[in-house]
C-alpha cells in the first residue's frame, strides 16, 4: 500500500488505517525510540509509550503531513525520535536518577574515580555548553546532541548554513578552551 492509499484508509476509515499503519511501521518506530531510549536508563514502558505517541501525534497532526516533504515512514521516525529525546532531556531536567550508581560506575569502564571523574566532565561540558549563550548553545545541542544537519538548523534559526557551521567552529573553540582549563 502506497503512502496516498494509506492516507485515504486513515481519514476514510481512522480505525482500520491505524491498524494498517502500526502494523507497518511499530517495528520501526520502536527501534528509532529505542535507540535514543538505553535499555539500562529506560524502560520498555518508555519506549512503548513514545511509540503510542508518535502514532498519535502523527493521526492528529495528519492534516499537516506533507507528501511532498517526505514519507509516511519518515515522518513517524521523525516524531519517534523528538518524543524520545523530548522524553530523556525531561528526565535529566528533573534530575531523576535513571542508573544506580554501581550501573553507571560499570558503564563508564572503569572503577570509582573514573567513573566519577566521567559524571564531573559531564556536568562541566553542559555547564560550557549553557554559557555559550543563543544561538550557540541551541546550534550545539541540535548539531551534536539531536544530529541535525546544518542546512536544518540554519532553517530552523533564519540563519545560512555557513553562518551555523561558523558559529559551530567557534563554539567548539570555546568549549576546548574550557575542558583545557578543567582537565
Amino acid at each position: 500500500m502506497r503512502d496516498q492509499e494509506m492516507l485515504d484508509m486513515l481519514r476514510r476509515a481512522p480505525e482500520k488505517g491505524m491498524g494498517l499503519l502500526m502494523e507497518r511501521y511499530a517495528g520501526l518506530v520502536y527501534a528509532v525510540a529505542r535507540s535514543r531510549l538505553p535499555g539500562g536508563m529506560f524502560c520498555a514502558a518508555d519506549v512503548e509509550g513514545c511509540v503510542a505517541d508518535a502514532f498519535s501525534e502523527f493521526y492528529l497532526d495528519l492534516d499537516s503531513y506533507d507528501p511532498e516533504k517526505g514519507s509516511i515512514r519518515s515522518w513517524l521516525c521523525v516524531i519517534a525520535r523528538h518524543n524520545a529525546l523530548d522524553l530523556a532531556r525531561r528526565r535529566c531536567r528533573e534530575g531523576e536518577r535513571l542508573l544506580p550508581l554501581e550501573d553507571e560506575l560499570a558503564a563508564a569502564g572503569g572503577g570509582l574515580e573514573s567513573g566519577l571523574e566521567e559524571r564531573e566532565l559531564r556536568r562541566v561540558v553542559l555547564e560550557a555548553v549553557e554559557e555559550l549563550g543563543e544561538p550557540d548553545r541551541e546550534i550545539m545541542l541540535r548539531k551534536f546532541y539531536l544530529g541535525e544537519p546544518s542546512a536544518q538548523i540554519a532553517a530552523r534559526l533564519g540563519m545560512t548554513a555557513g553562518g551555523v557551521d561558523t558559529r559551530t567552529h567557534r563554539a567548539v573553540e570555546k568549549l576546548r578552551k574550557k575542558l583545557a582549563e578543567w582537565r
